[in-house]
């Protein structure tokens, strides 16, 4: 019998796979006949985009137009697709729009080595996230294990020309700092001295502790090695989803599970502009982690979530509740408050003072561009507390188009619960509260 086409097989459950060197596509098609076993309509598979050799998560994505080698290839997801429509089952890839690896060695990312090399004036440039005036133009490289100074008298970074087996380097004036490879702009190796030549560079490099000032690109969270793409601009979707689309149109992909949709400049309109790049019966699941309270943003064009709050649901009813006194009693006797609402404040803030400080800062930037004759030391411990009283990841507020109403309720109760816990801050805090809430802004 034949099997059904992909966008008739009903979707009763997913089995995810997690590839990388040491199980491929070829080893996945050897386990497809077991998952049919099972009973789950379609095998959900991590993502199969190029990413930094030896990955063993492969979503730290480099190359968007080729389907991992390491994985087997296209030729291997052909024949794993293949597979699995033999055996009645359909075909989830995870797909990853928010982030790209910046990691060492840096020249496996064509594009950010560009922007590294040119600076501004790449033809990549718009491609990522970057706050260009935090450092005179330049991008901020928080990677060394000591201040640029000591670093440089220390000998540890030093001029020389790419490998030839180093890629997008290859030929190129470089600089050598143990694992990492940094480019050298054209005209600007004229010098024996390291310092001299980096001071010309589109980049400044510094110490890993000097990042709160000097990173200033979006990360995925604190994770300083994945860098924010801007899917919102047209060129940069159709490049960075061209290859997984022409999959999905050639039938070799049946549904996508889209990475955090939430770390994107605008989630519904990234959907949006999915959705109509997609076959009229694809299916397409967001992750996103919703509140007790929350629900998936009515204007998301998606079947759902990728099921953290059904898994939350299984939690609390496999959790036996007698148990919780004694973990109360347990969190008490190391001093533990045992106000639910207490911890999640505390461990915000130190999310926001400790662990985003580069993000807390261009949000400062931000706020003092808005608000240039108020304290920039009012408007950062404003903006903490309003972050530290939000309940939710994120509002979404669409510049240009009304804010939706559990959106504005939310954004009123994080103003009004920051405005009780810091009421010397009030003036400071409502006055950041409207301008967040205005879709006017960033028009």
């Amino acid at each position: 019998m034949t099997a059904a086409p992909a966008d008739q097989r009903p979707v009763t459950a997913t089995y995810r796979l997690q590839l990388h060197a040491g199980f491929t596509f070829d080893a996945a098609a050897g386990i497809v006949s077991y998952l049919a076993d099972l009973g789950v309509s379609h095998v959900y598979l991590s993502p199969v985009l190029s990413a930094m050799p030896g990955s063993l998560h492969c979503y730290d994505v480099v190359d968007h137009e080729q389907v991992n080698p390491e994985l087997g290839g296209e030729a291997g997801l052909r024949a794993l697709a293949h597979t699995c429509h033999d055996a009645g089952l359909g075909s989830v890839v995870d797909v990853v729009p928010n982030h790209m690896a910046l990691a060492a060695p840096l020249w496996r990312n064509v594009q950010a080595w560009s922007v590294l090399r040119e600076g501004q004036h790449s033809a990549y440039a718009h491609w990522f996230d970057v706050d260009w005036g935090a450092l005179e133009g330049k991008f901020g490289m928080p990677v060394l294990g000591q201040p640029l100074s000591d670093a440089v008298e220390a000998g540890e970074l030093r001029l020389d020309t790419g490998r030839s087996d180093e890629g997008i380097a290859a030929g190129q004036g470089v600089i050598r700092y143990f694992d990492h490879v940094f480019p050298v702009a054209a005209g600007t190796n004229d010098s024996d001295d390291v310092s001299a030549v980096l001071a010309q560079q589109n980049y400044v490099l510094a110490s890993w502790r000097q990042a709160d000032d000097v990173l200033n690109y979006r990360r995925f969270f604190e994770v300083d090695t994945l860098i924010g793409v801007r899917v919102e601009e047209p060129d940069v979707f159709e490049a960075t989803h061209r290859t997984l689309l022409n999959l999905h149109h050639e039938g070799v992909i049946d549904g996508l599970r889209i990475d955090h949709p939430d770390g994107l400049f605008d989630p519904s309109g990234y959907l949006h502009t999915l959705a109509g790049h997609l076959s009229p019966d694809a299916l397409v699941w967001a992750e996103k982690i919703v509140e007790e309270d929350e629900h998936l943003p009515a204007d998301w064009e998606c079947a759902g979530t990728t099921g953290y709050d059904a898994l939350a649901a299984l939690s609390i009813a496999l959790t036996d509740p007698d148990t919780a006194q004694e973990v109360s009693r347990a969190w008490a006797r190391i001093g533990g408050t045992p106000d639910l609402d207490d911890v999640v404040d505390s461990t915000k803030r130190i999310t926001v003072e400790e662990l985003l400080g580069p993000e807390v800062n261009r949000l400062v930037r931000r706020a003092v561009d808005v608000f240039p004759d108020r304290d920039s030391a009012d408007l950062r411990a404003a903006l903490s507390e309003i972050l530290v009283k939000l309940r939710a990841y994120r509002a979404y507020v669409r510049p240009g188009e009304e804010t939706a109403a559990d959106a504005s309720a939310r954004l009123t109760e994080a103003v009004d619960r920051a405005c009780a816990a810091a009421p010397d801050l009030e003036g400071v805090i409502r006055a950041l509260g409207e301008v967040l809430a205005d879709p006017a802004v960033g028009e």
